[in-house]
């Protein structure tokens, strides 16, 4: 067993210390306390402690060692010195100095002198008046009360591992050269003993995000529904890296709009107020060219003073920090990815960012993948309506045409027989209407193309109407219906054909005549007919009350509005609107 001497002779002998700077008498408590740290630093040096843990002793038992009041330590983080560890030689917590800490940098060489000195000359520097010497950042010295500081150079075999930093803040101590020289011992271990550590730290943290990512992709691609992948996408990078919320934005087609798609823990206020909208890419300029020229990712951690985030959208989002990153595969820009903390200041370290662009990656390859299966099967949908179109043309259409045909020979040659003449009528009437709605539905199941696809429908229920049905038909059409969404076209086309269908079966009208009208921000619309009125209530489930309110749910469903009146001298009167333009 080592006597306490002989610990104090197998120091390295990196730099040549003086005996008398650390033999001291056997009995001395600070000498048995130097010493004891010493063994300590080595024990830790030698173990299998997790990064964070080794650099906490190495940091306090330095700071014990030295003789000092604290010493902190700098790494290199691609090409830039980050806070990594801080301690007390007490080993005494302080929350308040050691959030500051951490807050500080990432720092470029050139911003504090003293790193750019220490690592230039790779020797360490004595800052015996840091508000004088200018040396450390002023900030510095009133936020952590440095009287006296010594930085060393962490070089592993001319690399640069960091900085180590030992300061006095208790009192006006400086430190000496003595100090210094010891400090020189133990420096080199530490480079050596934290840049292995962090090697191991790096596999492991590899070997996690590798983990990380099979499992993503293991969730995400058990499902091949756009709307699904993208939720679970967004919940998989919110849990990866500890996000208070996401969201995938998804370009349209034409890569000229961003679709907020999917969410998770996303605020019910600003959901409900984004929901339906379409945002033009051109408006995110700076952004889109900091993704494609800088990096994949962009992040702050100060959104609502970041002038890379001054778009509305972000002020009506109410977060403290993001991060973007693109969404991109095979050549084609998918969308962005958004990671959001409503409060937290998180650090964008390499391996956090690293992890999401990992997802990202992933994503956008499932996005794809679910937009071409969802066109494969929009592709069979539309195959199986042509097949069934034709089936319904060929055969029940042509059914009912042969009837009709049939229906006027009977009419032709039953001239004596009003009673029969009457009820031939009645069924003529009838065979014609289910031929008006058959070639609708046929219409209706068939394919669909452009933006012009709500007004041809339209016309195509006139041109069916005159044709097969028994009343004349009067229709004024104004306007660009092609400004109509999907939904709003759907809604109007059906709400006029039930108002038509309405008209022939319980009207008992003469003429019936039909207005569209597409007027600033909505199109309005009106059936009036010269027949009976609205129908009175009666038990039950009644026709006519029925259709009208069929009507009226239809044109709710996408907003709008409808009323009915009783038309002068008789007759009923639709009129309404459907936003959405």
């Amino acid at each position: 067993m080592f006597t306490l001497q002989e610990t104090v002779d197998a120091l390295p002998a990196t730099h040549d210390i003086p005996a008398s700077d650390i033999r001291l008498e056997s009995g001395s408590t600070s000498a048995e306390a130097r010493v004891s740290g010493l063994i300590e630093i080595a024990a830790a040096i030698n173990s299998t402690l997790n990064f964070k843990t080794l650099l906490k002793i190495l940091a306090q038992k330095t700071a014990q060692v030295c003789g000092v009041d604290r010493c902190s330590i700098f790494l290199n983080r691609g090409g830039s010195l980050a806070p990594a560890m801080s301690q007390f030689a007490s080993g005494l917590p302080h929350p308040d100095l050691w959030a500051a800490f951490k807050a500080l940098g990432p720092y470029r060489l050139e911003e504090v002198r003293a790193f750019a000195q220490t690592l230039e000359q790779r020797q360490p520097i004595l800052v015996k008046d840091p508000l004088a010497t200018g040396l450390v950042p002023r900030h510095w010295v009133d936020t952590f009360g440095l009287r006296s500081v010594l930085v060393f150079p962490l070089l592993r075999q001319d690399r640069v591992v960091g900085t180590l930093h030992l300061d006095n803040c208790l009192d006006a101590t400086p430190i000496t050269e003595a100090q210094a020289r010891l400090a020189g011992a133990i420096a080199d271990q530490l480079a050596l003993a934290i840049d292995n550590a962090h090697l191991v730290e790096e596999r492991q943290s590899r070997l996690e995000m590798t983990e990380t990512l099979l499992e993503v992709g293991r969730t995400i691609g058990s499902s091949l529904e756009l709307g699904e992948v993208a939720r679970r996408i967004a919940r998989e990078a919110a849990r990866a890296i500890g996000a208070d919320s996401t969201g995938i934005f998804l370009k349209t087609e034409d890569e000229r709009l961003f679709q907020p798609f999917a969410g998770y823990h996303v605020p019910k206020s600003f959901l409900q107020s984004i929901q339906g909208e379409r945002l033009p890419v051109v408006e995110f300029r700076q952004l889109q060219r900091l993704l494609n020229e800088q990096s994949r990712s962009v992040w702050s951690d100060d959104v609502p003073n970041d002038p890379n985030f001054s778009h509305e959208l972000f002020r009506r989002l109410g977060m403290r920090s993001i991060l973007l990153t693109r969404l991109h595969t095979r050549g084609q820009s998918v969308g962005v990815l958004s990671c959001m903390w409503q409060t937290g200041r998180p650090r964008f370290t390499p391996e956090k960012v690293r992890l999401i662009e990992g997802i990202a990656d992933q994503a956008a390859l499932a996005i794809v993948n679910a937009r071409l299966y969802e066109k494969a099967e929009e592709l069979a949908v539309s195959r199986e309506r042509i097949r069934v179109a034709a089936g319904l043309h060929d055969a029940l259409s042509q059914t009912l045409f042969s009837v009709v045909l049939k229906l006027d020979w009977c009419l032709h040659h039953a001239s004596r027989a009003r009673g029969l003449r009457a009820k031939l009528k009645e069924i003529k009437r009838d065979a014609a209407f289910i031929m008006l709605q058959l070639r609708t539905l046929i219409y209706q199941i068939s394919p669909k193309h452009g933006a012009g696809h709500h007004a041809e429908r339209l016309r195509k229920l006139v041109e069916n109407f005159k044709e097969f049905g028994s009343l004349p038909l009067e229709f004024t059409e104004r306007g660009d219906l092609g400004r109509l969404g999907q939904a709003q076209g759907d809604a109007l086309v059906n709400v006029l054909q039930e108002a038509l269908a309405n008209v022939v079966k319980h009207a008992r009208a003469t003429r019936v005549a039909m207005r569209v009208d597409v007027s600033g921000e909505a199109v309005l619309f009106e059936v009036v007919d010269d027949g009976i009125g609205m129908p009175p209530p009666g038990p039950g489930e009644d026709a006519g009350h029925l259709g009208l309110r069929l009507i009226a749910d239809r044109v709710a469903a996408v907003g709008g509005r409808v009323e009915f009146h009783r038309n002068v001298p008789s007759g009923l009167r639709v009129q309404g609107a459907i936003p959405g333009l």
